[in-house]
């Protein structure tokens, strides 16, 4: 599929383009606020993407490095949202296949338990369905479960999605749909 490449005028912007463009001129505060905004969707992401707290810090500082040496050459084609996403999910199926084979340290229990003190049984009951459940996650094809995680951590629609896989959207509601049809099918005695 081609990808669609279109130009936003100035009042279609939203206020995370124009702050990119700032960045672009030279502002370096705009760097700030970039980073501000979306430095902790971007690390949800890789922390549910690669399940490994080191990792997902050392790619979402990646994300930022290659945004600023990128920011002179940056055209705003669609959502800076879409643009940030696309470089963080492209790291994140790199480091994925650079890791394929490789029992990934397995943190995310650690990155979940806010509070050590709550050991209600509700809470160690739910902490072990999400568990299960993001286990399940990890074993989805790389295109699924980013497809997934972009509409769950990144808030994307369809067409966003389209845009950073490179895929129509409706092969994103198709990929949509098996994952959740998978997940459904694996967890269903667990939710009943």
């Amino acid at each position: 599929m081609a990808i669609e490449r279109f130009n936003i005028t100035r009042n279609e912007m939203d206020d995370d383009t124009k702050i990119m463009l700032r960045l672009k001129n030279g502002d370096r505060a705009a760097f700030d606020e970039l980073y501000n905004r979306f430095s902790k969707k971007i690390y949800n992401y890789v922390m549910r993407y690669t399940g490994n707290t080191h990792t997902a810090e050392d790619i979402t500082q990646e994300v930022f490095v290659k945004m600023y040496r990128a920011a002179k050459q940056y055209e705003p084609t669609a959502r800076f949202s879409t643009w940030i996403f696309t470089i963080t999910t492209n790291l994140c199926i790199n480091e994925y296949n650079r890791r394929k084979g490789i029992q990934l340290e397995d943190d995310i229990e650690q990155y979940n338990s806010k509070d050590a003190q709550n050991t209600t049984e509700d809470h160690v009951i739910l902490n072990d369905m999400e568990q299960k459940l993001l286990k399940s996650m990890d074993a989805l094809p790389a295109n699924q479960r980013s497809a997934l995680l972009l509409r769950i951590y990144g808030g994307m629609d369809y067409e966003e999605i389209a845009r950073v896989l490179h895929v129509s959207p409706k092969a994103v509601k198709s990929l949509l749909n098996r994952a959740r049809g998978r997940l459904i099918n694996e967890h269903k005695r667990d939710f009943l």
